[in-house]
């Protein structure tokens, strides 16, 4: 054998060497056994190699082979003599010398040779890395689907509380005005002229604000019948969601072309804001349904909640001015 192949088999016995002293300590003392074993096939004068191979073996005979090997390589090795001296000393072995060479237990095996055996023989250990691998693809591709259910429903939450929103500003503007009282230190004939224009400008806004919120209204509860049903896809509520958001785009053009009473032009600008924001919450959630991307839905939830807060407060403030609209009877006035 040239001095090439005995670097090569010297190289390839300790890289199995390694592997089999791992296995042993883990617990696996059939796979060490065989790594170790082809270990000192390369490489005959492996000392550490016959060593933990007696190690791991279990026939009496077989482990003081290992360990006269050891004492043949080196002659001062004290666990090898007092491995053999406790074999003799229970009767398990013939008392004999050390050899004085080494023989090795089986032909020598090239490095090829040793690893398509040692693929052979460790199959099993292949199959546990490829079983572990799927296990986990599985329990990937079971906690997307999972992820994605729970982000539809947080949006669809929080399109619900929109539509709540909506239903209550429904309720506060079928409710009836408030009587004002006369403002003291003015005549009441000047006082019922100021309130009766300041009120025809308000009932006037809030009149024509009215059409555009009924329709947000009921294209809410349309796309809440849409979606609320159990087991729809996301193509569906996709579709449901587009058309909601070109209903909010029309509604918005028309609140805009209105010209605000001094009093409501605060209401008036919340209201548009809020309506922009939930303009562009439908478009991340139409941008989340086609990219299933998660900082979609999560930009869609917090604009919603930003526009609910901008519209509660266009809300409160549309319910103060209509609770102040001075509703003030002009006494008639007699001929003379």
């Amino acid at each position: 054998m040239t001095e090439t192949a005995i670097k090569s088999n010297q190289q390839e016995a300790a890289r199995l060497f390694e592997r089999g002293v791992a296995a042993a300590r883990g617990g696996q003392r059939r796979v060490a056994a065989g790594l170790l074993a082809r270990a000192v096939q390369l490489d005959p004068r492996h000392e550490m190699g016959w060593l933990w191979l007696s190690g791991v073996l279990d026939d009496p005979e077989e482990i003081a082979f290992c360990l006269r090997s050891v004492l043949a390589t080196n002659p001062h090795n004290e666990r090898a003599r007092q491995g053999l001296a406790w074999l003799e000393q229970r009767g398990k072995i013939v008392s004999q010398p050390a050899p004085p060479a080494v023989v090795a237990p089986a032909p020598v095996l090239n490095a090829q040779q040793a690893e398509a055996q040692h693929r052979r023989e460790a199959w099993w250990v292949q199959w546990r890395h490829t079983r572990r691998d799927v296990n986990r693809a599985r329990l990937v591709l079971w906690l997307i689907p999972i992820l994605l259910l729970l982000l539809t429903i947080s949006l669809n939450i929080v399109l619900r509380q929109a539509i709540a929103r909506n239903e209550a500003q429904a309720l506060a503007a079928a409710r009836p005005p408030a009587q004002a009282t006369a403002r003291p230190g003015q005549p009441a004939i000047i006082q019922a002229e100021l309130s009766a224009s300041r009120n025809a400008a308000l009932l006037a806004y809030l009149s024509a604000l009215e059409a555009p919120r009924t329709q947000l209204r009921q294209s809410i509860q349309a796309y809440r019948d849409n979606t609320g049903q159990p087991g729809g896809s996301s193509i569906a509520h996709a579709a449901a969601a587009r058309t909601l958001r070109d209903q909010i785009d029309g509604a918005y053009r028309a609140i805009d072309r209105l010209t605000p009473p001094v009093p409501l032009a605060g209401a008036h600008a919340n209201y548009l804001v809020g309506l922009e924001m939930e303009r562009q919450a439908l478009d991340d959630m139409l941008e989340f349904y086609s990219s299933l991307s998660i900082q979609y839905a999560n930009r869609a939830t917090l604009r919603m909640t930003d526009s609910t807060r901008q519209i509660e407060q266009a809300r409160e403030l549309f319910d103060a001015g209509r609770a102040n609209v001075d509703i003030i009877a002009v006494p008639a006035q007699s001929a003379r």
